[in-house]
This record gives C-alpha cells, sequence and structure tokens, in this order.
C-alpha cells in the first residue's frame, strides 16, 4: 500500500493525495444498500497525461481504480462504492476546465469536473442552455450526467439514447489516450476547431462507435476526460401549462399529441407527490401541497424566440387546445395552484436541496424504460405493494418512442426500523417489475444480478469480451454489471 501511494505522489503530487481514514471511509458507504469497501487512497487528478499514468500503474501493480466526477459527497446507487480491498479513488472533481463553448454549432466541450451550477450561467451568457435531466443537484457533474443517460425533460431534441453526449476523450483500462466520434482526427482538437470542426458527430471512428461501449458502463471501461455536450438556443418566452387528472391515461394521451406533433418543449408528467417535492422544499409544504392537486399531473411548456414567440406561443396552444378537444378529456383540470416561475425554476435550473429527499430526507429509486402502452401496467404493479410515501415520475424519451418510469420510496433515514422493510420493497418490487419485463437500461448494483440472469449467457459473453479488449486485467471498477470476476 505504500509503495503504491508513493508511485501515485510522483504522478499527481502529495497535495492531490489522501491516506485521511475518516475521508476514505466516506467513500465506501453511500446512500443506496449496497456494502463498500474501504479504499486505500483518494488522488485528484489534473489532466489526461495523470489519468493514463494511473491506470497504467495500477495493470502493472494490480490495484482497482473506481473514478467519481461529481464533488459532492452523497451519491445513491452503490456504483461508485470499491468492491474489492486493494482500491484507489480516482477523483475528478478537479478538472472543471469548460474548454469550449461553440454557439453556431450548439456544443460545449467540458471535463468531469465540471457541475451544473457551474456550466449553466456561462451558457445562459451565449444565449444557450442544456438539455437537463429533471431538476439536477447543483454539484453533480454534467458529463456524468450524459455518460449514465440520465432522461432529458425534452424529447422533441432527443433523438438518438446516447444524447446530449456527442464526442469524448477517453483513457481505457489499459492506459490507452483514444477520442471518439469526429474528434479522432485528423490533428488535435485545436487544429480541427481552427479548421472549423465541432465535434459534434459521436459516429466513429470509422464504423465502430465506442462511445456507445463507454455510456451506460459505469466506469467500467475507460475515464472520460472531456465529452462534447449537445446545446439548444435559449427560448425568450416561455408559458407553461398544467393538466392535472385522476386518470393517468388521459395525461398520457394527451402527451402522446404534443410529442406526435412536436409543440412543446419540456414535457413531464409527475405524481402529485413528486411535483410538490419538486416546487417546495420544506416537508409540511409538500405535503399541503400534494393534497391540493389530482393524482397526475402532465406539464409541458411552450417556447419561442425572437420577436414572433409570443405568436408562436399563441398558435401552439390553440392548436393543442384543438387536439385534445377532439379527445374528449373533459375530466381534465387546467387550474394550477403552482406558480409558473417555480416550475419553470425546477426545470431550468439546478438545485441546492436534492428534490427526492425533501419529503423524509432519504428515497430509494427504482427506473426503468418501457413502451407507451404498458405504463399503467407497471403503475399499477408498483402501486400495489407500496400504497404510501411512493412518488412517481414519467418521462418520454426519443421523441416519445420509449419512456423513463421512475418510482421514489421516500422514507426517514433516522427511523432505523422502518430501513429493512424498506429495502425489502425495494428488491421486492424491482424484482416483480424485472419478472414482467421492464427494461432497466442502468442496472446498478442491487439489480444487477438479477438483470444478467435474465439475459442469455451469449450477451453476457460478448459483454465479457469488450471487458477485456479495453480493460483485460479488470482494474476498473471491478464487480458492476456483470464484471464480477
Amino acid at each position: 500500500m505504500n509503495e503504491i501511494y508513493q508511485k501515485l505522489v510522483k504522478i499527481c503530487g502529495k497535495k492531490n493525495l489522501s491516506n485521511n481514514p475518516d475521508l476514505l471511509k466516506t467513500y465506501s458507504e453511500d446512500c443506496s444498500y449496497v456494502s463498500g469497501k474501504t479504499p486505500i487512497s483518494i488522488v485528484w487528478p489534473k489532466n489526461s497525461k495523470q489519468i493514463e499514468e494511473i491506470l497504467k500503474l495500477a495493470n502493472s501493480m494490480g490495484f482497482s481504480v473506481i473514478s467519481i466526477s461529481s464533488s459532492s459527497n452523497v451519491r445513491y446507487h452503490g456504483d461508485t462504492l470499491p468492491k474489492k480491498d486493494n482500491s484507489v479513488i480516482l477523483n475528478l472533481s478537479k478538472m472543471k476546465n469548460i474548454v469550449s463553448i461553440d454557439r453556431k454549432n450548439r456544443v460545449v466541450m467540458v471535463e468531469p469536473g465540471v457541475t451544473f451550477a457551474e456550466l449553466i450561467p456561462k451558457l445562459k451568457e451565449k444565449g444557450l442552455r442544456l438539455l437537463l435531466p429533471l431538476h439536477p443537484e447543483s454539484d453533480k457533474s454534467v458529463l456524468t450526467s450524459a455518460l449514465k443517460r440520465e432522461p432529458i425533460t425534452i424529447p422533441r431534441y432527443h433523438w438518438d439514447s446516447s444524447d446530449p453526449l456527442l464526442c469524448t476523450e477517453v483513457v481505457f483500462g489499459t492506459g490507452d489516450l483514444f477520442r471518439t466520434g469526429t474528434a479522432a482526427g485528423p490533428g488535435t482538437i485545436k487544429q480541427q476547431q481552427k479548421r472549423g470542426a465541432a465535434q459534434v458527430n459521436p459516429m466513429g471512428p470509422t464504423h465502430f462507435s465506442p462511445y456507445r461501449v463507454i455510456q451506460g458502463a459505469q466506469g467500467s471501461i475507460g475515464v472520460v476526460t472531456w465529452a462534447t455536450v449537445k446545446l439548444e438556443l435559449l427560448p425568450t418566452v416561455q408559458k407553461v401549462i398544467h393538466l392535472q387528472s385522476e386518470n393517468l391515461q388521459d395525461l398520457l394521451d394527451v402527451q402522446q399529441i404534443l410529442l406526435k406533433y412536436r409543440y412543446a418543449d419540456e414535457i413531464v408528467i409527475l405524481q402529485n407527490l413528486n411535483l410538490a417535492c419538486l416546487v417546495k422544499i420544506e416537508s409540511s409544504q409538500i405535503v399541503e401541497l400534494s393534497n391540493s392537486l389530482a393524482k397526475w399531473n402532465l406539464i409541458y411548456v411552450l417556447s419561442g424566440r425572437g420577436k414572433f414567440a409570443n405568436d408562436k406561443i399563441s398558435y401552439q396552444e390553440n392548436d393543442i387546445n384543438d387536439l385534445v378537444q377532439e379527445l374528449k378529456k373533459e375530466k381534465l383540470n387546467n387550474n394550477s395552484p403552482i406558480n409558473e416561475k417555480d416550475i419553470l425554476t425546477a426545470l431550468k435550473e439546478p438545485t441546492a436541496f436534492p428534490w427526492r429527499s425533501r419529503l423524509k430526507g432519504a428515497y430509494q429509486d427504482i427506473f426503468f424504460i418501457t413502451n407507451f402502452e404498458r405504463i399503467p401496467e407497471f403503475v399499477s404493479i408498483v402501486e400495489k405493494m407500496a400504497q404510501k410515501n411512493l412518488g412517481t415520475y414519467i418521462q418520454a424519451l426519443n421523441q416519445g418512442t420509449s419512456y423513463y418510469c421512475e418510482f421514489d420510496l421516500f422514507y426517514d433515514p433516522g427511523d432505523e426500523s422502518a430501513i429493512p422493510g424498506i429495502k425489502q420493497n425495494f428488491m421486492d418490487i424491482s424484482s416483480k417489475l424485472i419478472e414482467a419485463g421492464a427494461f432497466f437500461n442502468r442496472p446498478y448494483s442491487l439489480w444487477a444480478k438479477e438483470v444478467f440472469a435474465n439475459h442469455s449467457e451469449e450477451t453476457i459473453t460478448a459483454f465479457k469480451k469488450v471487458k477485456k479488449i479495453f480493460d483485460p486485467n479488470n482494474i476498473l471498477n471491478p464487480g458492476v454489471l456483470c464484471f464480477d470476476d
């Protein structure tokens, strides 16, 4: 261990390493029910060259490397907990360069330590905006969010499952540096940009698109040192429409109309408790607002830019009203008790107070993707198994061709007697959903074994072959997905 520490000091300097036992302990646990090992060191690299050297050292000395990007000490799903004793935390939170912002091509290049709170104001200055997940945490890494495929709230700009991730620079488990998409070359990034290239096409190089292997791999294939992320122009005028109903199917049908004609920007469906958590901070305020709302809530935003912005919103609103009338949904309530500004803040800004933790102080989330027709079936399964303190969030993806479903089990972390029951309920619901055909496209630690048990041996063998190519010694986050040996 001492030899590893000394060699890491030579690479990154003593100031960028820590062996503090109390700090090390914080990296062995998170908000999930996964048990982690205490790492032997934490290292904060400052550039890709140092990362290359660290991974080559790990290969030669046989220690594991778990990469972390967000500056927050709060983590949720067990994917960054060391599974082996001889592990080093590669903390990328000090790599904070916003390398370039390109308004013409609507793309930004960022290092992994750049957070939502740091990037959003910089983009606003240039009239640009990120394609955001729902009210992200202020100190969350923008790059990590894209790598994890967290759902964005504007499905009409969601063309590919990888969006908004574009090109990347990655150090594979072998210690080799590689650039994906058009960033692969020819020439350096500065030379490419001087010629007018903007690193916006993630495909390639050649017929191979390695970004698809890297994304969703939970840090088990490579360490991304920067990425380009898709942007859109900032609207000058926005109008929020909030529809309420006791019938989920009514709102799903309205949402389908919005998606078909690509009228709205942000479109989300939230159960009353989740919507209240999104716009209120205090638990008492959340309960009060939740009780005043219908069970299901569809929120969509009409946006315009330039001198005809209001005209655009007006004709879109009239068209939508005509189309909804044709659906004959007579029990929709469009009288919102929530201030429009509060909704826009939740959709456009990060938060220092994680919204899912506001009601009880903690939560466990179960999420997967499915098709439109099966959403009510999965909602029914979960509601039968969790009858209180349950929140639901439904997000259209890829132009509405698939849907993200999230179920939040809220609980008080100080009530130790309740925690075993929450864990058991979490696992029972997850198993039931997997059995029913829910597609867990981000199978974190507690789900991974069961998810891959439902895959063919050929699929798992293919996964492991890919892992062997890019990380032959299994140094990168061993134990995640199906990489447990």
